[in-house]
């Protein structure tokens, strides 16, 4: 029976690594003895020349002609050429457990090197190690995908990221600078006084935060737990302990959708401070974004979503009335019943009626205001409906001492002078809370060992909570959340060849298994009654990905959709979609051609089944 070319390649390597033991050579020893990283010799060539160094890193280039060789090794800092010359190298010796250049042919584009020797620079100029000693560190047994095409599927990039990073420099740098990011707002919270706190992700009761959250069993002590959607709670618990400022940098879980700017887990860095109102987070999130900016970027311009975001100037800062009523000339401030509040709604075209009038305006503001704030911008005075973790403003107690930031039309955070007054806060809790919906994220829940906290005094309290991903989003110039998650969430799978390598029944790791088809053969399958919806309710997820190609006339559009409900437990993936020489609307004319194609076709031939359309994922290239 035929076998797979991967599956030949896999046994051929790993035959490679028996035979480097049959000649007392260990493929996969324990340790380097690395003294340089490849970007410290090409930036200190000067004054390394002629001087020995030892590199280690995965091979990436390997070109034999004779008595001579040469190769890339890549390290987490670049990529260096090591020179072989067949008379330099030390021959194969297993107490050393160096490899012989006759036993180069052993060796494998993606395995794990060792060289030492000579820094220097080849007759074509280039910086290298001529070779002495070489070292085997680690056989890769699978091989890398081809470097100059890279990882091309959507799925595959962010499932094996550690290939993307591996192939795609711009990738890694990216990762390493979300890693900067994070390191930059501790060093800038230290210098401030504040101290950081770990503290639970698995709580006893979900606050902090009105989301719908994820639910687990703790054996140990026979009971169930929440993953955390916020850690607000127990940094206030740090204040009452006596700390006045303090912080986390932790794991947040929503169990709620996934878009293009959210994520069920992700990170945030959340902050307590003491004695200070919302107006002191006002200043303290502008110089924290600033502070990223210049030191992790040295520059404090950015192009976020097509626009150039200036974090150099002053932040604009406005209420959420004014903001309304300078765009629709409503103010809502005005409105004496809710009847009336939603009246202009109505007139705004919103036909959305909220319960009370507080809602009413931030239901206008989301609707109206939000896409349009492009510059950073805080936005304070949220009703305090919405916030019933908020001090009300003296001045007007149907607002409360809480503002939002937006950035090219994102939500970056949510902050608020905190409620003190522990018999309000608990009155407020019990006027929402319905037992029916107790985990469906729609109201805070009652939290009694909180409030017990709060009966012993906290003193006046507020906080910044800014998300981790929405700042990588920013300011590494991504318009998807997968792509400042290393390891975004996704349905578990096993490929059907990794069953027959690793010798599994799949069904029983993951019976998920997803089928891609091109559009035509879609079809074809479809008609011929191969294939058919297994639900009535299915929901089409187009993916758009548009390549800019200015210089040929134009720029290009081609895309997939996922289609969830085709078959039992498995997404149907559908291929095939292009559009060329468009104008600016790119991805408006994709997905028209994705609605008056597949989207038709679906409702036309299975005319039983609903079919819905969810917001696209759009990648930019070029």
């Amino acid at each position: 029976m035929a076998t797979n070319p991967l599956i030949e390649i896999r046994s051929g390597r790993a035959a490679k690594a028996e035979t480097l033991r049959s000649k007392g050579l260990n493929p996969y020893p324990s340790r380097s003895r690395r003294t340089h990283f490849a970007k410290t010799i090409l930036d200190q060539f000067s004054s390394l020349e002629g001087q020995t160094a030892t590199i280690a890193g995965r091979l990436m280039s390997w070109r034999k002609q004779g008595a001579l060789a040469f190769a890339h090794v890549q390290d987490q800092t670049g990529k260096l050429q090591l020179f072989l010359r067949r008379n330099l190298v030390q021959p194969t010796d297993a107490a050393e457990n160096r490899l012989g250049y006759a036993e180069t042919n052993l060796l494998d584009i993606g395995d794990i090197i060792e060289g030492t020797g000579k820094v220097v620079r080849t007759e074509r100029g280039e910086i290298s190690i001529l070779v002495e000693t070489l070292r085997l560190l680690t056989k890769a047994v699978r091989p890398l995908p081809d470097q100059w095409a890279g990882l091309k599927d959507r799925e595959q990039v962010l499932r094996k990221r550690y290939l993307d990073t591996t192939l795609e420099s711009a990738s890694f740098e990216r990762f390493g600078t979300i890693s900067k990011m994070v390191a930059a707002i501790r060093s800038f919270l230290n210098a401030r006084g504040f101290m950081e706190f770990t503290t639970p992700i698995l709580q006893p009761q979900y606050g902090g935060g009105t989301a719908k959250p994820f639910k687990t069993h703790v054996n140990a002590l026979g009971c169930d737990m929440y993953l955390a959607i916020s850690h607000e709670l127990y940094l206030k618990r740090l204040i009452v302990a006596g700390y006045d400022k303090v912080y986390t940098i932790g794991r947040y879980f929503r169990n709620e959708g996934i878009d293009r700017s959210h994520h069920p887990e992700f990170s945030m860095v959340e902050t307590m401070a003491a004695y200070e109102n919302y107006e002191y987070n006002m200043n303290l999130i502008e110089e924290m974004f600033r502070h990223v900016a210049v030191t992790v970027f040295g520059k404090t311009e950015f192009n976020v979503r097509g626009h150039v975001i200036d974090f150099g100037k002053p932040w604009r800062r406005a209420s959420m009335s004014d903001l309304v009523k300078e765009k629709t000339g409503v103010d809502f401030r005005l409105c004496k019943t809710v009847e009336d509040a939603n009246a202009k709604l109505a007139e705004m075209k919103i036909d959305e009626p909220q319960p009370t009038i507080g809602e009413a305006l931030a239901k206008a503001f989301e609707i109206t205001i939000e896409k349009d704030l492009i510059q950073p911008t805080l936005v304070f005075g949220h009703p305090v409906e919405i916030s019933p973790l908020a001090k009300p403003m003296a001045e007007d107690p149907r607002f409360v001492e809480r503002f939002e930031i937006f950035i090219a039309g994102m939500e970056c955070g949510d902050n608020w002078s905190e409620q003190n007054d522990a018999v309000h806060l608990l009155e407020t809790w019990r006027k929402a809370y319905r037992a029916e919906d107790r985990d469906a994220g729609k109201f805070h829940t009652l939290d009694f060992d909180f409030i017990e906290a709060l009966e012993y005094g906290m003193p006046p309290t507020t906080g910044i909570g800014p998300g981790i991903e929405r700042m990588a989003m920013i300011f590494t110039g991504q318009e998807n959340i997968d792509d400042v998650i290393f390891f975004p969430m996704m349905r578990p799978t096993v490929s059907p060849l990794n069953a027959v390598i690793y010798g599994i029944q799949e069904s029983s790791i993951a019976p998920v298994e997803d089928l891609a088809l091109a559009f035509e053969e879609f079809e074809s399958l479809c008609r011929d009654g191969i294939i058919k919806p297994h639900a009535r309710n299915l929901t089409v997820k187009p993916h758009v990905r548009l390549w800019n190609a200015a210089a040929a006339g134009g720029s290009r559009a081609s895309g997939h959709v996922e289609i969830e409900g085709f078959f039992p437990n498995s997404v149907l993936r559908v291929s095939g979609f292009k559009t060329e020489n468009t104008t600016a609307a790119d991805e408006k004319e994709m997905l028209k051609a994705i609605e008056s194609s597949l989207v038709q076709f679906v409702r036309k031939t299975f005319s039983d089944c609903q079919v819905v359309v969810s917001p696209a994922t759009v990648m930019r290239q070029g």
